[in-house]
């Protein structure tokens, strides 16, 4: 888990959050709009990140989108 933050301020769940970096909001915000809380699935190999979620979910919310984004990825994977 990496907490960024946009105003430079923490909160309780992070209170030691870092300032995001210019490279890294292009990373993880290049098409979608930019909202807190987001949240990211990333290739640790690849660094590729996938957007999960935008706002925050239960975790039966979490788990359902976490399979369709791995179906879907996994669905990409295999047509290269």
């Amino acid at each position: 888990v990496f907490p960024y933050t946009l105003d430079g301020q923490g909160d309780m769940a992070f209170p030691e959050a870092l300032p995001v970096p210019p490279d890294v909001m292009q990373t993880f915000f290049p098409n979608i709009p930019v909202a807190t809380p987001t949240t990211f699935l990333v290739n640790v190999n690849t660094l590729e990140a996938l957007p999960l979620l935008q706002g925050a979910t239960d975790a039966a919310g979490f788990m359902a989108r976490m399979d369709t984004v791995l179906q879907m990825y996994g669905g990409k994977k295999g047509a290269k």
